[in-house]
């Protein structure tokens, strides 16, 4: 039910006009839909974060843009994300606060866009490959880049659009953790002695 009522949250966050395009490749986009999964996953650790991930999927499958394609990578991108987030946790448990933020920003990062390169390539060489040309395009234009064979093409797409990836992780993980740390004071009263990533950074080795 808790993980429901975030998803929902992600759900509503990603209708209101806070998104903004990234440069390069307009039709990818940086919002804060994927902030309230975060803060879950930070109060109520990985099950509760999922839950809210896949609640906010369901949600965008039934009234988001380019369904299933769009929710679907969308919630690759959170979901592994997350998985890179429980990966740190276990690495830098009891290093303190700061030392967490930074693991689970860096590792997530690196999940993220491990996940969303091979799923980005399934939908520009398989799926959907006119969004190729698209990206190659618009990167074109921007950059200035020369790219005159599709190998190149699909590179420098494939690199910008990781490059997107990496760029969303302090985008929405920030958010996640000031948010969160405003929560702690009240965390018992919603249901967490401590927030989940406090027990982590705080955790004897």
């Amino acid at each position: 039910m808790l993980g429901a009522v975030f998803g929902g949250l992600a759900f509503t966050l990603g209708l209101l006009p806070l998104s903004f395009p990234f440069p390069p490749i307009p039709f990818l986009r940086f919002d804060l839909a994927e902030v309230p999964s975060f803060v879950a996953l930070f109060m109520f650790g990985p099950g509760i974060g999922f839950v809210a991930a896949f609640s906010h999927f369901l949600a965008l499958l039934v009234f988001g843009e380019w369904s299933p394609i769009g929710p679907l990578m969308k919630f690759l991108a959170v979901c592994s994300s997350m998985l890179g987030f429980w990966a740190a946790a276990s690495l830098t448990a009891g290093r303190g606060l700061k030392v967490c933020v930074f693991s689970f920003g860096l590792v997530g990062a690196v999940s993220r866009i491990l996940v969303t390169s091979l799923a980005n390539y399934i939908l520009l060489t398989v799926l959907f490959p006119f969004f190729l040309d698209i990206a190659a395009a618009s990167l074109a234009a921007i950059t200035g880049l020369s790219m005159a064979s599709y190998a190149q093409k699909l590179f420098f797409v494939l690199l910008f659009t990781a490059i997107y990836n990496a760029l969303h992780i302090p985008f929405s993980i920030l958010p996640a953790y000031l948010v969160t740390r405003s929560l702690a004071p009240i965390s018992p009263v919603i249901g967490s002695p401590l927030p989940w990533i406090v027990s982590v950074a705080t955790s004897k080795r």
